[in-house]
């Protein structure tokens, strides 16, 4: 993807009105759109984020539009118009092999039981549910399922210190058939789990520099900073299309590189802009210390090489 092409994107963004949370039915025929029309290119989700996250109110929604990439990441097949979430956290639980969340084979097919602690959308905006579940052998299980499916309900709503516009709560699995079609991976740690990190970092960063250059007060440094920003979303671009299920060295830099240009250009925000983007910003930080971890292996895989 080139500058040029970015360009007309926010351009073609800047001429439909914003969207928040209060919006999100048209935010999803939107969003169905922006897929449909770039399924031929091979940076498709790429270019849908940055669209998405142009037209969005707030950083909360130009998340959304990052997490909904993202999940195509995971599951290609996942239909355009539907709002889907990743199912992993639970209360209480540090590492994925001590999950409480299981999924048992009986006599009439698979079945889901437990709970997951923090789920987007919920409770009634959210379609599909990826969810990732610990087998009868200690072997990690995504699995897909639709949020109305028989024996799932909604427990408590949390609140967290970001992306407070858009609704969590936690959920409960309770006997939940599911298909054999629909068993993903039985190595989701692998599969799931550690490229999906991947997949939301770059869509989400994608997204939120969408938001900012759409939100900015235009002034002369501004055309300076919005070159470099576009340059810096050309290169994760670049980075995820040669290496699109985990992070690479270069792409880490990017990253890096995209969120301190975030927070300088976050200065010329406007006032209401700024104090949302001050507590959303959150967000962004909580992967840093993963991210140095694994900045570290890569770069000691390399030295052992």
């Amino acid at each position: 993807m080139s500058i040029i092409e970015l360009e007309a994107r926010l351009l073609q963004a800047s001429q439909q009105p914003l969207l928040a949370y209060s919006d999100i039915e048209i935010f999803r025929q939107k969003m169905a759109t922006a897929f449909a029309a770039n399924a031929s290119i091979t940076s498709n989700l790429q270019h849908s984020a940055f669209l998405l996250g142009a037209q969005s109110a707030t950083p909360g929604m130009a998340f959304l539009s990052g997490y909904q990439s993202a999940l195509r990441c995971l599951d290609p097949q996942c239909p355009t118009d539907q709002f889907a979430a990743f199912c992993v956290s639970e209360k209480g639980i540090k590492k994925p092999w001590d999950m409480e969340t299981h999924l048992q084979l009986s006599a009439s097919g698979w079945r889901l039981n437990g709970r997951k602690g923090f789920v987007m959308l919920l409770p009634d905006k959210i379609d599909r549910l990826y969810v990732v579940a610990k087998g009868d052998n200690d072997s990690l299980n995504c699995v897909r399922l639709a949020a109305a499916a028989k024996g799932v309900s909604v427990a408590e709503s949390l609140n967290a210190p970001f992306i407070q516009d858009i609704p969590h709560a936690g959920i409960v699995f309770d006997e939940v058939m599911i298909a054999d079609n629909d068993l993903l991976t039985t190595d989701a740690h692998q599969q799931a789990n550690k490229p999906f990190r991947y997949w939301e970092d770059i869509h989400v960063a994608i997204a939120m520099s969408a938001w900012m250059l759409r939100h900015l007060t235009e002034d002369s440094a501004f055309l300076v900073n919005k070159e470099l920003m576009l340059t810096l979303i050309c290169e994760l671009i670049a980075c995820f299309e040669q290496q699109s299920h985990y992070y690479s060295l270069a792409g880490l830099d990017a990253l890096d590189e995209c969120h301190q240009l975030l927070d300088k250009l976050s200065e010329n925000l406007p006032d209401e802009a700024l104090s949302i983007w001050k507590k959303d910003r959150l967000l962004l930080q909580m992967g840093l210390t993963i991210r140095h971890q694994i900045r570290l292996k890569l770069t000691q895989n390399i030295a052992s090489n």
